[in-house]
């Protein structure tokens, strides 16, 4: 019996569903829970179509797009896509199986002509799609027949497209001038029993923003073969962008703590990018020389975007003035440079209150007023605080004299430290 093979393209068109954040928009379906005319020859993916549904020759065939509802990557369902065979007066044709939001065309029974169609302004055969993801990533199952092997195929691109995108006997016009980016994944021509993950990186032609996505999906990837029985399973498509993690400003960066007190502290942190649901963000604090060779963990943060860490910095910790703080991931994994600046960490356990001799401390206008008359002076000088524990100011002191320092600041209440050698003592001012 003669053989002859018919190329019906698989196409996979994944939609815009909206964006995650800015400039991040995901895949519609792609987890394949949603369907259409289940139980019919045009059982499909919701907003996605197969050879059922196309033009010319393609609606011919045999029903190649299937919901599967054995053994899923996630959730109830996934897309079974199998290549089938058909005889008409004793002439058998292969049907390579597909599934595409696209339009599947078949002009005549030459496989060469065959192609699929993104259609621009049609909610049918064209999904919008503004995103410039870094891949397509995914999982596949594949049952290969006679060496066989599935494709997919991912197109950015604006206006309309066509997939080949080289025009064959006048097919259709060449849409090279709209391609954006692209990229493929082939499976092994063996067999692939348990769900694998694929990932589609896409090469960029140039800066231009996408309308469109177009993805393509067959059973069998030759254009001009395919064994009947070969079946391609695929799940969980999404987009992928690579995150990008960024530690904030501190914005405080003097802190107080002792033998059994921390301080608590706000860490900002930038998230961009494909992150998995289970992610958790840490906050890290450096030693005093800013190393991470052993970090110390001031809070977490469960999230999949950026945010605020409200941790807090140890108790005991050392006195220090090069403290770093820096942000991690867990999944995906990434560790994001320093905050940028030292922070001052000050450790106050043994240090006694000043008890010998007097002072007083005010503010006349824009000055400070250090009056100092202490039984023994080792190096006084004097710290200013506002209330978020930011330091404003620091000055040495002069004893047994009248310290008359220029502070220029705001109205408010502020908070002193004054120190002595290894005594301490603070108070609030009051600045009118």
């Amino acid at each position: 019996m003669k053989l002859k093979t018919l190329f019906f393209a698989g196409l996979l068109l994944l939609g815009l569903t909206g964006t995650l954040n800015a400039q991040i928009y995901q895949i519609h379906n792609g987890s394949f829970e949603d369907w259409q005319n289940v139980g019919s020859t045009t059982e499909e993916p919701s907003r996605w179509n197969s050879n059922k549904t196309g033009t010319g020759q393609a609606t011919s065939g045999p029903q190649t797009c299937f919901r599967e509802t054995s053994n899923p990557y996630d959730g109830l369902y996934s897309v079974r896509i199998e290549t089938k065979s058909i005889t008409i007066i004793f002439v058998t044709f292969i049907v390579n199986g597909s599934c595409s939001t696209g339009r599947v065309e078949a002009p005549s029974t030459n496989k060469s002509e065959g192609f699929t169609h993104s259609i621009k302004n049609d909610s049918i055969y064209g999904s919008t799609f503004n995103g410039r993801p870094d891949s397509i990533i995914g999982y596949y199952r594949y049952t290969s027949v006679s060496s066989d092997y599935g494709k997919i195929g991912v197109f950015l691109h604006v206006g309309n497209y066509y997939d080949p995108e080289t025009p064959v006997g006048g097919n259709h016009p060449d849409s090279t001038v709209n391609k954006i980016a692209s990229g493929s994944f082939l499976t092994p021509t063996s067999s692939v029993a348990n769900w694998t993950k694929f990932s589609i990186p896409l090469t960029y032609f140039d800066s231009r923003n996408p309308e469109y996505i177009l993805i393509s999906m067959t059973s069998s990837g030759n254009q001009t073969g395919g064994s009947s029985g070969s079946k391609l399973w695929v799940d969980g498509l999404k987009a992928f962008y690579n995150p990008v993690l960024t530690t904030g400003t501190i914005s405080q960066t003097t802190y107080l703590v002792d033998a059994g007190n921390g301080a608590a502290i706000n860490i900002p942190f930038t998230l961009t990018g494909t992150m998995n649901s289970g992610n958790i963000v840490t906050a890290q604090l450096s030693d005093e020389a800013g190393s991470f060779a052993s970090p110390v963990t001031l809070g977490t943060l469960a999230t999949t975007t950026s945010g605020t860490i409200s941790g807090t910095i140890p108790a005991g910790t050392p006195t220090g003035g090069g403290y770093r703080i820096r942000v991690v991931s867990l999944d995906y994994a990434l560790t994001a440079a320093d905050n940028g600046s030292d922070l001052v960490i000050t450790n106050t356990t043994g240090i006694s209150d000043i008890s010998a001799g007097s002072y007083s401390i005010y503010f006349s206008e824009n000055e400070l007023i250090s009056d100092l008359n202490l039984t023994q002076s080792i190096h006084p000088k004097i710290q200013v605080f506002n209330l978020s524990g930011q330091l404003v100011a620091g000055f040495d002191l002069q004893n047994n004299a009248v310290n008359h320092d220029h502070m220029n600041i705001p109205a408010g209440i502020y908070m002193y430290r004054l120190i002595n050698g290894d005594q301490m003592i603070s108070g609030k001012i009051v600045k009118f």
